[in-house]
């Protein structure tokens, strides 16, 4: 038996850092990670992203949960990952392996945990290893979203099917920006200001110029200030050395890869 699961790729441009959580703003894109899961006669547990063995922390973090949920525990699986869009690079594939792994270890084991229990068991997962605070809970439900504070809940704001042109520089370690004290400083009050533009309005343009601001008053575009000069649509995917834009880019240094997708309306799903 087999379960498989998708989950969309994520673009967050504003955020603000709690303790395990977040708040900020993003949309969900036409990128999607596949996961599939199967139980194994014999051998260890393997697991492979885009073909190849890998290490994959927060899956073996997503597993470890599972095991002390089901009762006779977990045996040796064969977990399968595909991504559209490169890992490591401020899409939340990190998000989207543990949620669609998760809802696919439910499905395959007959759990009977709710989504909301497979969404905090992949979120949860994720704040361990260090690789993001609230993408699974983004991703988990897709589209336009924006969270004002940590208090508050998700709101999905007006979804706008929108071109996106996506450039790939270099990736960023997440955990070097959300467990840092100083960047947490500057962050959280660049966060919180451009939030309050955003809510002001919350339309889509609105959002592309409080990420631009975001991204440039925390000091996490210091790299891409030209890029971002020349492009009046394009912000940072938080966290990579990644552009967004919903106008055709022009820039002077080469990404590693372009790629053109559109928004996306939907969150995550078992197939």
């Amino acid at each position: 038996m087999k379960a498989k699961a998708s989950c969309p790729a994520y673009a967050t441009g504003i955020f603000v850092i709690g303790k395990g959580d977040a708040a900020g703003a993003g949309f969900a894109l036409d990128l999607h990670l596949v996961t599939s899961a199967a139980e194994k006669a014999s051998g260890s547990t393997s697991i492979s992203i885009n073909g190849k063995k890998s290490a994959a922390p927060v899956s073996k973090a997503v597993i470890r949960r599972f095991s002390y949920i089901l009762e006779e525990g977990i045996g040796k699986l064969e977990i399968h990952h595909h991504a559209q869009a490169p890992v490591g690079f401020g899409l939340g594939m990190s998000a989207a392996g543990a949620l669609s792994l998760s809802l696919a270890l439910n499905e395959l084991f007959g759990a009977g945990l709710s989504r909301q229990e497979c969404v905090k068991i992949a979120h949860d997962s994720e704040v361990e290893c260090g690789t993001g605070l609230s993408g699974v809970d983004a991703a988990a439900i897709g589209g336009f979203l924006a969270r004002r504070s940590l208090s508050s809940a998700p709101l999905q704001l007006p979804f706008e099917e929108r071109k996106i042109a996506l450039a790939f520089f270099s990736p960023i370690k997440t955990a070097q920006v959300i467990r840092s004290p100083d960047w947490k400083g500057r962050v959280n009050r660049a966060g919180r200001k451009a939030l309050g533009q955003l809510f002001s309005q919350k339309t889509w343009d609105s959002f592309i110029n409080s990420s631009r601001y975001f991204a440039l008053s925390s000091g996490l575009a210091s790299w891409c200030k030209p890029e971002l000069e020349k492009n009046a649509r394009a912000s940072m995917a938080m966290l990579g050395r990644t552009l967004f834009s919903d106008a055709p880019l022009r820039l002077s240094a080469k990404p590693i890869k372009l790629i053109k997708t559109r928004t996306y309306p939907s969150g995550a799903r078992l197939l």
